[in-house]
């Protein structure tokens, strides 16, 4: 009976510290929908072709040129333009990088010069949701979470996917998730 008790015991503070755990990295955090206006950046970054999965090493490689040239890299986003469950993962298109302040705005050509894309993401109506960033398994957890919620949401309003977009501000301890869409 003892043995039991124990065995008890440990089941429960394994459960705990999984629920715990899971609490933490936003796997039981409840999605809310908002349409808004949302956009309205500049952006320096590269394509990327493969899967999503493996966008981090580009948005690094964005994030030290720009770091270089002394400008703030307080937000990153990433731009997907393939339906990973409709594409295969080698040949999902992206594009990641970095969004550009005002205040280095005036940089764009030195920006281009070297190397990275230049380009805008015009503001317009959207879904978006807000996931909080508790560490790298946010990355994994918030698109597992957020986008099934879209697909339903647009589903039921009829709505067309026009653009994806993720922009990651660490700062803030955020992600945001934003479906531009067209009715």
């Amino acid at each position: 009976m003892k043995a039991l008790k124990i065995v008890f015991i440990i089941f429960s503070i394994l459960v705990m510290f999984i629920l715990s755990a899971l609490w933490y990295v936003g796997f039981l955090t409840k999605v809310t929908i908002e349409e808004k206006q949302a956009g309205g950046y500049i952006v320096a970054g590269e394509e990327f072709i493969g899967p999503y999965s493996k966008v981090g090493p580009t948005m690094n490689k964005v994030d030290s040129v720009l770091r270089i040239m002394n400008i703030n890299c307080a937000q990153s986003f990433g731009i997907y333009y393939s339906n990973p469950n409709e594409t295969p993962k080698e040949q999902c298109r992206s594009f990641v990088g970095n969004i550009i302040e005002l205040k280095d705005t005036g940089r764009i050509i030195a920006i281009k010069d070297k190397g990275l894309k230049v380009d805008t993401i015009s503001s317009g109506q959207a879904l978006v949701v807000e996931f909080p960033y508790k560490g790298k398994f946010s990355f994994m957890v918030g698109p597992l979470k957020v986008y099934p919620a879209f697909t339903k949401y647009m589903k039921e309003k009829n709505y067309k996917t026009s653009q994806s977009l993720e922009v990651y501000d660490i700062p803030n301890k955020k992600i945001l998730f934003i479906m531009k869409y067209s009715k």
